[in-house]
């Protein structure tokens, strides 16, 4: 037998007679490569979908370790934020997968509009808005924009007017008090939705810039009556803009009107002079609420000691 012809297959059963390296393998490649019941064959079993999931991975290794935990038999220590996340300190497998951002922020009773106002925007939005104001009324929502409104940074209509409207009476129609910031850019419609806030908080970061302009379709052609229709729908919308402009700034319809026939951009002091906002906020702003981790931990331990206490909620904060 050449070096390079393959091994026949009634040699298999004999391979281990042969010196220790033949054909520049050991024993052990040796039976890993030709025997059926082989390391690499039970690993390929076990490998499925839901084993190598992240929600696995969390659940069975920990998923973020502290490195101070770390020890020949590998790290022992959940990480705060885990530790957190599971309602106390210490070790033990966590009991679910972490949650995601949005899940977070909203247990904050934090909204994101960071994009334009397209309708999947506009629907998540909303339905936030309404669960919030099932979950308690009595506690502000806060809604965090950075968004160019229904066109994007070409100046081409993306999104629609009309969902911007639905947000805007989502927010009208919640018992809770909405708090409003512009944290980078509030430009048409998201800058009407900045206005709308509860009167007193809504905030605009240092550096942040807002611009009015009057709602717009892309150019398009097609029958006369078709583009009447257009002109119409596109005049009711524009209509609709100015009135609400004029509820949240306190000004003329008229005046509106004036100032938007060219996009007006405004820096952070002068949006409050308009009345689209009210203040500049900072870290220390009291009227956004922070919250007390230690006390919240505490409440989660207290839950868990009670006696006779079976499973139950956790503690706002750790939902």
């Amino acid at each position: 037998m050449e070096p390079g012809d393959a091994v026949p297959f009634p040699m298999m059963e004999n391979y281990k007679n042969v010196p220790q390296y033949f054909y520049g393998l050991t024993t052990s490649q040796m039976d890993m490569f030709m025997t059926e019941d082989n390391p690499f064959t039970r690993q390929a079993e076990r490998v499925t979908e839901e084993s190598i999931s992240s929600a696995r991975n969390y659940l069975d290794n920990g998923g973020m370790w502290s490195m101070s935990g770390r020890n020949d038999r590998g790290p022992s220590k959940y990480s705060m934020s885990v530790s957190m996340y599971r309602g106390g300190r210490g070790s033990g497998r966590p009991r679910t997968a972490p949650p995601d951002l949005p899940s977070l922020l909203l247990d904050a009773r934090i909204c994101y509009l960071g994009m334009p106002i397209v309708p999947a925007v506009a629907e998540l939005l909303v339905a936030q808005f309404m669960w919030l104001d099932f979950d308690n009324a009595t506690k502000p929502i806060y809604l965090y924009i950075n968004s160019t409104g229904t066109q994007n940074e070409k100046m081409e209509t993306v999104g629609s007017e009309t969902e911007a409207y639905a947000i805007a009476d989502s927010m009208a129609y919640c018992k809770s008090d909405v708090y409003t910031v512009n944290c980078g850019t509030a430009f048409g419609q998201a800058a009407m939705l900045l206005s709308l806030g509860a009167k007193g908080y809504r905030g605009l970061q240092p550096n942040c810039s807002t611009k009015l302009y009057l709602p717009k379709v892309n150019r398009s052609s097609g029958a006369t009556i078709d583009m009447w229709i257009k002109a119409k729908e596109l005049e009711a919308n524009s209509e609709y803009y100015i009135e609400l402009l004029a509820k949240g700034t306190g000004k003329t319809e008229e005046e509106i009107k004036k100032d938007v026939e060219r996009p007006k951009y405004f820096q952070a002091q002068e949006a409050i002079e308009y009345g689209l906002a009210d203040k500049i906020i900072s870290s220390t702003d009291p009227a956004y609420e922070k919250r007390n981790y230690d006390e919240m931990l505490a409440q989660a331990k207290a839950m868990r000691r009670a006696p006779g206490a079976g499973p139950q909620a956790a503690p706002s904060g750790f939902r």
